[in-house]
């Protein structure tokens, strides 16, 4: 009998420690998964916390080079009466009575300012092709026949792009053909051609 109570408490005492290491190995699995399930959110966070980070460098970046971009062109737009008006003191110093030395000083003073601009990226509007509207601004229009249709004939202000962006359009005279001229209308929409044409024949009667 006291083998066998021996041996029956033996059992028992087995198999409480086998559930006890049951429950201690369910415990430590269920801690690690807490742990791993833990440490993927945090990976999660961090990599949402740089992507995020990123962008707003990028967009702080991007903010930063249209201020700039803005000042800039701020800047050349003010600068371009003054080359108008150096453009107007050289071209009166070769037909007028100035000196050869104040007229290379003048072209010297513009072409430092030109070549400051260029760099900057302004570029003049070519004004020896065709008549383009995206461009070129007609103040007055002269009746032309065939080819000779929509050529500039005279430049009254140069005309400046920055970069893709048109600063100020040139302000040409244009010839037109005479029956698209008629067509479109055009005796309504009155040029300054038209207008002083009119004054001119005023003036006779």
């Amino acid at each position: 009998m006291t083998d066998d109570s021996e041996d029956s408490l033996s059992s028992k005492e087995g198999e409480e420690a086998s559930k006890g290491q049951r429950r201690a190995g369910s415990g430590d699995n269920e801690m690690l998964a807490a742990r791993d399930a833990r440490i993927e959110e945090l990976e999660d966070t961090v990599k949402r916390t740089q992507a995020e980070f990123e962008n707003y460098k990028k967009r702080i970046e991007r903010e930063w080079a249209e201020r700039t971009r803005m000042a800039g062109e701020r800047v050349i737009i003010e600068m371009l009466p003054v080359l108008d008006t150096l453009d107007k003191a050289v071209e009166g110093a070769r037909g007028g009575s100035e000196s050869e030395s104040q007229e290379a000083g003048l072209e010297g003073i513009r072409r430092q300012l030109v070549q400051t601009l260029q760099r900057a990226g302004l570029k003049e509007i070519r004004t020896d092709v065709p008549f383009d509207p995206f461009v070129h601004e007609a103040l007055m229009r002269e009746e032309a026949n065939g080819d000779d249709a929509g050529k500039i004939l005279e430049v009254f202000q140069k005309g400046y792009t920055l970069g893709p962006k048109v600063l100020r359009a040139a302000r040409v005279k244009v010839s037109v053909e005479v029956a698209a001229r008629t067509a479109n209308g055009d005796e309504g929409g009155s040029t300054q051609h038209d207008d002083q044409e009119t004054d001119n024949q005023d003036g006779g009667e």
